[in-house]
C-alpha cells in the first residue's frame, strides 16, 4: 500500500468551478502536501477503480485517501484539516514539495457550477453525507 500512496491523495469533481477551488485551495493550504486528483480524470479514474470496491461510484463526494483509509465528504473535513496543519508545519521543517497533478481551473458549460443554488446544494451534501472506507487490497487496474 506505501508504493501507491506516498503522499495523500484528495479526490474531487473536477467538472465544478467551486470543487476545483475547494481543491486548489487544500493543495495551496497544505503547502502542495496533498496530491489532488478529478474524479472525471484519466488519473482519477484509474485511481479510484485501484482502491474502491467494484461496482463503487464514489462521485458524490470529494475523498481523502490516506494510508488504508479513504475519507468521503463530512467524514473527510477532519482528517483535511490533519493534513492542512500537518503540511503547514512539515514545509517550514523541511521545505517539502510534492508532485501534484495539475488542477483544472475551468468550469464546463454543461454544468451549473457557478449559481449560488447548486452551491447551497454542494454544501448541505457536504455536511450531510459522510463515508470512511477500509482499503484493504489494491487491484490492478491494466487501463
Amino acid at each position: 500500500m506505501d508504493s501507491l500512496i506516498r503522499t495523500p491523495v484528495l479526490i474531487y469533481d473536477d467538472r465544478c468551478s467551486t470543487c476545483t477551488l475547494f481543491a486548489a485551495y487544500a493543495f495551496k493550504f497544505s503547502r502542495r502536501q496533498i496530491d489532488c486528483m478529478g474524479h472525471y480524470s484519466k488519473e482519477g479514474q484509474k485511481f479510484k477503480k485501484m482502491i474502491f470496491p467494484p461496482n463503487y461510484d464514489g462521485t458524490e463526494m470529494f475523498w481523502i485517501v490516506s494510508n488504508d483509509d479513504a475519507y468521503g465528504g463530512r467524514a473527510g473535513i477532519l482528517p483535511l484539516l490533519v493534513l492542512i496543519i500537518r503540511g503547514i508545519f512539515n514545509a517550514k521543517i523541511t521545505n517539502k514539495i510534492s508532485h501534484s497533478h495539475s488542477i483544472q481551473r475551468e468550469c464546463f458549460d454543461n454544468f451549473t457550477c457557478n449559481d449560488n443554488k447548486s452551491k447551497l446544494k454542494r454544501l448541505v451534501n457536504l455536511l450531510r453525507n459522510g463515508k470512511k472506507l477500509k482499503i484493504n487490497s489494491v487491484r490492478s487496474v491494466n487501463k
